[in-house]
């Protein structure tokens, strides 16, 4: 009876005490999970990047950071209970404890998985989580490389249709760039990593890409136009063989045909593009293709008119006036001749000396009579009164080489030249020296114009005002030595 009377005297005892000192009933209590998280709050994840462990509890608490070794790390919460407890990086999955002891012997704590960043390999395939350790989509960039997450993180390889838009993404899953090649084909990806169709430049080469991105090799036909591309796939520029036959490419790469002028030499390209050798008629022009396929013989079918009997001295005009009716200019030899300028300087002699005038200013003396004195006029008046029926056309080559002229004829212009009745070099005593109003010019009556129509490998043809028979023909060396001893004069037009 004592023994039960004394238990019940104890068991009130304490719950006296308990009702007088309630802190002592909670002293060194720790609490985890609904409570822990109300008392602790982390504001960002905790990442195995992470350097510092930011967060939210009771003013002035006493922080801790621990790991399964033990403490990583301590701090003390400020006025507002914020507080930051810098760590070392810790591995993916790693569990951390964080306390907080509010300074009235109550302490609190939760646990936080370390969750991982980057590239993570799960079930075969791969993923990759931000900084802030979220699973990322759709396009990403790592180490300066891009790649392709799905809808669902998974990375992705080979080809990617996205926005309208191919890609490929290599078995890394990075981007490729560049050239591709694929089941047997070449592809083009841009700097972007797109696709690419249609004409591609490439260390200054040109490639072209069909609609599905397949470079293309041999002749294409684009917008009308003949292409042809190597086993490369280089866009081909010049002269090409292919299948037993010569083409030639423009600087654009369009298959040429018609004329083609390459260096100083015409070719014809058919309508095939294919090269033609032997005779061609243009009009009513005639041009032999050699060999080689360039223009080698010319015959233009230029008109011929007499100068005589109205203009014993006018071999200038008259030729001007086959020039012109070339051209598809109607002129008349005795309107060009009242038309072209004239130097008004008479003619005297005085101890042995002539002053007359200066065919490069104008036609010098009488051009209807032998019975007064006179002898002609040079290429300026002639090209100035050219221009007048061929406004802007008149092609003015006094000078150039020899050459220039096939180039000319090669382009169906006949050409207007001075050379002299000989065709060769007019001897020293066929020559004077005169006084003009510009000066002291080299004079000979040797002096002729005509027409130049053509050439072989031998000789050159031409319309002279003083023959009756068109395409007259004269030595090529002979000609040529004449011509340039009368100062290479030459007119034609384009």
């Amino acid at each position: 009876m004592q023994r039960k009377l004394w238990i019940t005297l104890c068991l009130s005892l304490l719950l006296i005490s308990q009702s007088i000192f309630p802190t002592l009933a909670m002293a060194a209590t720790t609490t985890t999970g609904a409570n822990g998280e109300s008392a602790i709050q982390i504001l960002e994840k905790v990442t195995d990047q992470t350097l510092a462990i930011r967060g939210k509890s009771f003013a002035n608490a006493a922080i801790k950071v621990e790991n399964k070794a033990g403490l990583l790390n301590s701090t003390q919460a400020d006025s507002d209970g914020a507080f930051e407890v810098a760590i070392e990086k810790q591995p993916a999955n790693t569990i951390l404890k964080i306390t907080a002891d509010d300074g009235a012997e109550h302490t609190y704590s939760i646990e936080v998985t370390v969750v991982a960043t980057g590239w993570i390999q799960d079930g075969g395939k791969r993923y990759y989580y931000g900084p802030d350790g979220e699973k990322q989509t759709g396009w990403i960039t790592d180490n300066g490389s891009r790649y392709f997450l799905d809808q669902n993180g998974v990375m992705k390889t080979g080809w990617l249709f996205d926005n309208g838009k191919w890609y490929f993404l290599k078995n890394s899953g990075a981007m490729k760039t560049g050239w591709l090649y694929d089941s047997w084909k070449w592809y083009f990806l841009t700097e972007s990593g797109a696709m690419a169709t249609g004409w591609v430049l490439d260390g200054g080469k040109w490639y072209y890409l069909n609609g599905s991105g397949t470079m293309q090799i041999g002749w294409v036909k684009i917008s009308n136009r003949w292409y042809y591309l190597n086993r490369s796939g280089v866009m081909q520029t010049g002269w090409l063989y292919n299948g037993g036959k010569w083409y030639y490419l423009n600087q654009s790469g369009v298959m040429a045909t018609g004329w083609v002028l390459d260096g100083v030499k015409w070719y014809f390209l058919q309508t095939d593009g294919s090269m033609k050798k032997g005779w061609i008629q243009s009009g009513r022009d005639w041009f032999y293709l050699g060999g080689g396929g360039a223009v080698s013989t010319v015959q233009l079918d230029s008109p011929l008119i007499a100068q005589m009997p109205e203009l014993p001295r006018g071999c200038e005009v008259t030729s001007l006036a086959m020039m012109l009716l070339k051209a598809g200019v109607q002129a008349n030899k005795m309107t060009l001749a009242s038309q072209v300028q004239k130097d008004p300087t008479p003619f005297t002699k005085i101890n042995g000396q002539v002053n007359f005038g200066n065919p490069y200013s104008g036609f010098v003396g009488d051009m209807y009579t032998f019975n007064k004195p006179g002898i002609g006029v040079y290429h300026g008046p002639i090209a100035e009164l050219a221009e007048k029926y061929l406004p802007n056309r008149v092609v003015n080559f006094t000078g150039s080489n020899f050459e220039e002229i096939y180039k000319h004829l090669n382009n169906g212009k006949p050409v207007w030249v001075i050379n002299n009745v000989l065709f060769d070099t007019v001897p020293s005593q066929y020559w004077e020296t005169w006084n003009t109003p510009t000066g002291k010019i080299s004079i000979t009556y040797k002096e002729h114009s005509v027409l130049i129509t053509g050439y072989d490998s031998q000789y050159i043809y031409f319309n002279d005002p003083l023959s009756k028979t068109k395409n007259r023909k004269v030595k090529i060396s002979a000609f040529k030595r004449g011509w340039e001893q009368m100062g290479k004069q030459a007119i034609t037009y384009r």
